[in-house]
C-alpha cells in the first residue's frame, strides 16, 4: 500500500520548468531514494510534497488523502516531517531543547515533550549530548540532531535531504544504521542523497531525476543496469561508490 503518491508534479519558475509531470509513489513502511545530478529537480520535489512550495500542476496524496498546496505546518501535523541540506540548529539551546520544540507539536506540556525529546535522543545515540550547547556539536551529530527533531514530531513518513553530505564514510554509516532501525520499527522514509553507495544498500525502491523529470524507478539492481541512468546520472561508467555499506 502506497503511503505516498505523486502525480504529475509540476513546477514552473518565470518560464523555467524545475520539475515536469513527475510521477512516483513511496509505500508505507519501505525506504525509497530520490537520486539524480546536481540541479535534477530533487529537492523542488522535496519542497512540494511537503508544502514549502506550491506546485504548478500535479497532485500529492498523503495516506489517501490530497494534500497539494498544504501548508508546510499542516503536513506535518499530517505526520510529514523533513530534514534540510544545510542544518541550522537553533544554537542558543540545548540539544535537549532543540528536540522539545519538535515535540510540543505532539505533547500537550514541556514536561511531556522533554521526555519525548530525550527518548529520541537516546534512541538515535545522541542522550550523551542532551544537555550540550547545539551550537557545541560537530558535523554528524549536527546531523543526528536534525534527525532527532524531525523524529520528535512523530512523523509516518521521514523526508531526509542529504542527511549524509560532508560526513565520512564511517560516519555515513552510522546514519545509515539508525535508518535501518527506524525503518525496521516500521517508519517510512523517502531519501534525496549522493552517497551512492549508502543509497544502494538502504533502498527497496530509486526514483532517478534528470533535468526535473523521471527518467527511471525501480530496485538498485534495475537502476545500475539501466543505460539512461548510466548516461546521465552516472557518466561514462557506474563509480566504484556504488558498492552497498555493509
Amino acid at each position: 500500500m502506497s503511503l505516498l503518491e505523486v502525480r504529475g508534479l509540476t513546477k514552473v519558475y518565470s518560464g523555467l520548468t524545475a520539475v515536469s509531470g513527475v510521477d512516483f509513489s513511496v509505500r508505507d513502511g519501505s525506504i525509497t531514494a530520490l537520486i539524480g545530478p546536481n540541479g535534477a529537480g530533487k529537492t523542488t520535489c522535496f519542497n512540494l510534497i511537503a508544502g514549502a512550495t506550491r506546485c504548478t500542476a500535479g497532485r500529492v496524496m498523503f495516506d489517501a488523502q490530497d494534500i497539494t498546496g498544504m501548508a508546510p505546518e499542516q503536513a506535518c501535523e499530517r505526520g510529514i516531517a523533513r530534514t534540510f541540506q544545510i542544518v541550522r540548529p537553533l544554537t542558543g539551546m540545548s540539544v535537549l531543547e532543540n528536540v522539545v520544540v519538535g515535540a510540543l507539536l505532539r505533547e500537550h506540556s514541556v514536561a511531556a515533550a522533554e521526555r519525548q525529546a530525550m527518548a529520541v535522543l537516546e534512541r538515535i545515540g545522541l542522550g550523551a549530548k542532551a544537555h550540550s550547547s547545539a551550537s557545541a556539536l560537530a558535523l554528524p551529530e549536527r546531523k543526528l540532531l536534525e534527525l532527532a527533531k524531525a523524529l520528535a514530531t512523530r512523523p509516518r513518513l521521514l523526508m531526509l535531504d542529504e542527511v549524509m553530505a560532508g560526513l565520512r564514510p564511517t560516519e555515513a554509516d552510522g546514519i545509515a544504521q539508525v535508518l535501518r532501525d527506524l525503518n525496521a520499527d516500521g517508519l517510512t522514509i523517502l531519501l534525496i542523497e549522493h552517497v551512492m553507495r549508502v543509497v544502494m544498500a538502504l533502498a527497496q525502491t530509486i526514483v532517478v531525476l534528470h533535468h526535473g523529470e523521471k527518467i527511471a524507478e525501480g530496485g538498485p539492481e534495475r537502476i545500475v543496469n539501466d543505460p539512461k541512468v548510466i548516461e546521465c546520472y552516472f557518466g561514462a561508467g557506474i563509480p566504484a561508490t556504488m558498492e552497498p555499506v555493509p
